[in-house]
């Protein structure tokens, strides 16, 4: 039978052992879409939502209960 270094370990000893180049799974590089949320000064409900290619879709909802969106597209 191998011997097994890590035995006896905390499992906390033992992530610290692994090294910080060991990357798990569901690490991405690529950024989560940025969201914004306010109330107008009007009683307007807002919500901006900016994605990885930076386009931007604001949700608007007219205090008297209509919802519009608009949305900028980035070209470059």
């Amino acid at each position: 039978m191998p011997e097994q270094p890590d035995e006896g370990l905390s499992y906390a000893e033992q992530l610290r052992r692994k090294g910080i180049q060991v990357r798990t799974t569901g690490w991405t590089w690529a950024t989560r879409d940025q969201v914004a949320e306010w109330t107008g000064a009007d009683g307007g409900r807002f919500k901006r939502t900016t994605d990885q290619a930076g386009h931007e879709t604001t949700q608007e909802t007219t205090p008297d209960g209509h919802e519009k969106q608009h949305v900028r597209v980035n070209l470059r």
